[in-house]
């Protein structure tokens, strides 16, 4: 199955590790800039990332997608 999170902040990379730790494919999409230690993290744990948009093929082919608390409810990925 195929993990999506959005948001690369500290509750996005928890949200991934556990989903890498699950068995899920996981990718991170964050619309902004991902600090450095997290990318790290993200790398080491064998996870897919990209920062400065949401590449909506991706995102919209999860499974599951799960949503950090940081982005509006109002945010077009979202909507869509």
């Amino acid at each position: 199955m195929r993990l999506v999170v959005l948001g690369g902040g500290e509750s996005g990379v928890g949200t991934a590790i556990l989903g890498k730790k699950k068995g899920y494919d996981v990718f991170v999409s964050d619309f902004g800039k991902i600090k450095k230690n997290y990318k790290e993290v993200l790398t080491d744990n064998g996870i897919d990332w990209e920062e400065e948009r949401h590449t909506e093929d991706l995102i919209l082919d999860a499974d599951v997608v799960m949503k950090s608390p940081g982005i509006p409810d109002k945010a077009p990925i979202i909507k869509n």
